[in-house]
C-alpha cells in the first residue's frame, strides 16, 4: 500500500512538471502588462526580454510556488466549473461523465463499484478509490497533470484579471489600456477554464474507462471460487 509521504510527492511532481508552461503564461502576461503601462519599452523589446528570460530562469518558480498557494483546491475548482457546491469533476463521475463517454462500458463498470453512488459527495469518493488504483497509468496521470495544469492557469487569470487593471490605472496608464489588459486576461481565463472542464473530465473518464475495460470486476478477481482473497499479480 502506498504511504501518505509517497502521494504527496506524486502531486507535488505532477505540479512540478507545470511549472515551466505556467511561468511562460505568467511571463507573457508580464509583458503585455509592461507593454501597455510604458509603451516605450517596446522600442528596447530585445533589451527587456533579455532581462526578463534571465530573471525568469531565476524566481520564476518561486513566483508559479506562490502564486498557486494562494488559493485552496477547492476555491480553484470553484473558478473552473462556475459553481460553489460539489466542485469538483468526480462530483459527477457516475451520473454525468460515464453516461457521456462511448469509452465506458456501464454494466461491466457497475459490476465493479456494485452500486453506483446516489449523491455527489459518495460519488466522488467511489471515483477516488477507482483512480487510486490505476493512478500510475499514462492516460490517467496526462490527464491528471492537464487538468492541474489549466486549473491553475484559470486561477491565476482570476486573480490577474482583478489586479492588473488596478495596477495600471495605480501608476498612471490611460484607463483604455486598462480595459485592454481586463479583455485579454479575462479571455485567457475563459479559455483555461475552458480546457481545465475538458481535461477534468477526461480525467475522470480514463479511470472509469480502465475499470470499465477490465476482463472482469475487480472484486471478482481477488476472491476465489471458496471465497478467500487471492493476492493479486
Amino acid at each position: 500500500m502506498e504511504s501518505a509521504e509517497g502521494r504527496v510527492k506524486k502531486a507535488l511532481s505532477l505540479k512540478a512538471q507545470n511549472v515551466k508552461q505556467i511561468g511562460a503564461v505568467i511571463l507573457a502576461d508580464a509583458l503585455l502588462l509592461g507593454a501597455l503601462a510604458f509603451p516605450a519599452t517596446l522600442a528596447q523589446a530585445a533589451t527587456v526580454l533579455a532581462g526578463v528570460r534571465i530573471a525568469g530562469a531565476t524566481i520564476t518558480p518561486l513566483i508559479v510556488l506562490l502564486l498557486t498557494s494562494l488559493l485552496s483546491a477547492d476555491v480553484k475548482a470553484i473558478l473552473v466549473y462556475w459553481r460553489v457546491r460539489d466542485v469538483l469533476p468526480g462530483h459527477r463521475a457516475f451520473s454525468v461523465y460515464a453516461l457521456k463517454d462511448s469509452r465506458i462500458d456501464i454494466e461491466r463498470l457497475r459490476a465493479v463499484v456494485e452500486e453506483f453512488p446516489t449523491s455527489p459527495r459518495d460519488e466522488n469518493i467511489a471515483w477516488y478509490r477507482l483512480f487510486k488504483q490505476v493512478e500510475s497509468d499514462t492516460g490517467v496521470a496526462q490527464a491528471h497533470r492537464a487538468f492541474l495544469l489549466f486549473r491553475d492557469l484559470a486561477a491565476l487569470s482570476f486573480l490577474l484579471a482583478v489586479a492588473a487593471p488596478i495596477a495600471l490605472l495605480v501608476i498612471g496608464a490611460a484607463s483604455e489600456l486598462a480595459w485592454i489588459a481586463v479583455g485579454v486576461i479575462v479571455t485567457q481565463f475563459i479559455a483555461t477554464a475552458g480546457a481545465a472542464r475538458f481535461n477534468g473530465e477526461r480525467f475522470v473518464c480514463n479511470v472509469l474507462a480502465l475499470h470499465g475495460a477490465a476482463s472482469e470486476p475487480k472484486a471478482k478477481r481477488q476472491r476465489s471460487p471458496h471465497g478467500h482473497k487471492r493476492a493479486e499479480r
